[in-house]
């Protein structure tokens, strides 16, 4: 997979900016589940899997971030 750094509208390459909208989802949705979770409203999960959904959206988020900031990083290097 090649990655890129231009507009996504112009390229059908995945683009850090597609990274950063990525990591900006799994944030909003943990947030969002996050104030169910507190709640005690698991919807169709059980608490356990609402857990388990909460942990791996967390680790998402940070793995899309930390690749977004690398690439981030890698572009301003080269110039």
């Amino acid at each position: 997979m090649e990655v890129t750094n231009e507009q996504s509208t112009e390229v059908p390459r995945l683009t850090v900016g597609d990274l950063g909208v990525a990591a900006w989802a799994c944030s909003e949705l943990f947030n969002f589940m996050l104030e169910g979770y507190e709640q005690e409203d698991y919807g169709e999960m059980t608490k356990e899997q609402m857990e388990e959904a909460l942990n791996s959206l967390r680790a998402s988020f940070v793995k899309f971030d930390a690749l977004a900031s690398a690439l981030s990083e890698q572009e301003s290097t080269n110039e």
